[in-house]
């Protein structure tokens, strides 16, 4: 019985000393193994890329809606009465 751990398939990364030291401080202070600290990290980024990359689509897709829109409001600027 190994107390309910969960095991889970690991591979060595290589990274600066710089960032091992940052991940050892971080694993310390919050009383976590650096690998859970790194995924952790990893799964910030990629949301947060995910976000930005939704936002960048987002904003480009408004342009769109917006001379679409624009296009909308010349062609109702005929001047007839409204039925």
């Amino acid at each position: 019985d190994y107390g309910g751990a969960v095991f889970m398939k690991s591979t060595p990364v290589r990274v600066r000393v710089r960032t091992h030291v940052a991940l050892k401080q971080i694993a310390q202070h919050q009383r976590r193994p650096i690998a859970e600290v790194l995924d952790d990290v990893v799964e910030r980024y990629l949301r947060s890329h995910f976000f930005e990359v939704a936002a960048v689509s987002y904003r480009g897709d408004g342009a769109k809606t917006g001379r679409h829109l624009d296009a909308w409001q010349n062609a109702l600027a005929d001047g007839l009465k409204k039925a």
